[in-house]
């Protein structure tokens, strides 16, 4: 009878996780939210938290914040299994705007940008197992989030650090102008590196320039030199002269005598 209690125990727990699951994986399809999966790899893992919280913002001078940052509108929705919901029906997505999102805990740790689109609804973020610069404190790590169903399409936000540093995790960029990610034909690049300017080389003097510097040079020494000489020449010209005047007085004075 004991054996029996037990084996019609273990059905119901099983039959019980089942149904649950089975609730998660339906509660996940609702395209008027969006789901996260909180980050368990050992590099990222969140702990000792009971509080998940989903910050959404426009990008651009035209943008702002939906809530602000864990606000008691950001709060999800906890499903179990490690996955929270947070319904977004009631925000209104621009066709021409660019919006973000980050999901955090009370205890300060959070995912790294990730670009939203409409596309997105219904989707799932994930972490596996990378990590970013925090934008906002250079001093802070975060776990990098994905799109499940999306990743090839939306990514990571590329951004400068507190520092001054380009954080760019999937090392591609989206196109303000043309809402695409990548050039215009569609293509993953990455960005630019950063170009210090140098200064230009100066180039060689001909032949010609070098030798009409000599000739100038030359000349310049000529005319210094001829100039000096009729110098000396003056001054000795003026010494013989006072002497030759002091010479004629002298006899002058004794003839008179």
């Amino acid at each position: 009878m004991k054996r029996l209690l037990c084996v019609l125990f273990a059905v119901l727990v099983l039959m019980t996780s089942a149904v649950t699951f089975s609730a998660s994986a339906e509660d996940m399809t609702n395209t008027d939210c969006i789901y996260f999966q909180v980050p368990t790899a050992t590099t990222v893992a969140w702990k000792n938290f009971s509080i998940v919280f989903c910050h959404i913002w426009q990008e651009g001078d035209d943008g702002g914040d939906f809530y602000a940052w864990q606000a008691k509108d950001e709060r999800c929705e906890d499903l179990g299994n490690g996955y929270w919901k947070y319904d977004i029906s009631g925000f209104e997505f621009k066709e021409d705007a660019t919006y973000s999102v980050i999901f955090s805990n009370e205890n300060g740790m959070q995912t790294y940008n990730l670009t939203l689109t409409s596309d997105c609804k219904g989707d799932i973020v994930v972490c596996d197992g990378d990590s970013c610069e925090n934008p906002v404190d250079n001093q802070k790590q975060c776990a990098v989030a994905r799109w499940t169903t999306n990743k090839d399409k939306v990514h990571p936000c590329a951004a400068f650090s507190s520092d001054g540093v380009l954080l760019d995790p999937d090392g591609i960029f989206y196109d303000d102008i043309d809402k695409k990610w990548g050039n215009a034909e569609g293509t993953s690049i990455t960005m630019p590196e950063v170009v210090v300017p140098t200064e230009p080389e100066t180039e060689p003097e001909s032949e010609e320039e070098i030798s009409t510097d000599n000739e100038s040079s030359t000349t310049t020494g000529v005319t210094f030199g001829l100039g000096v000489i009729g110098i000396v020449l003056i001054a000795v010209g003026g010494v013989v002269f006072a002497g030759a005047a002091v010479v004629i007085i002298i006899l002058i004075v004794k003839k008179k005598k």
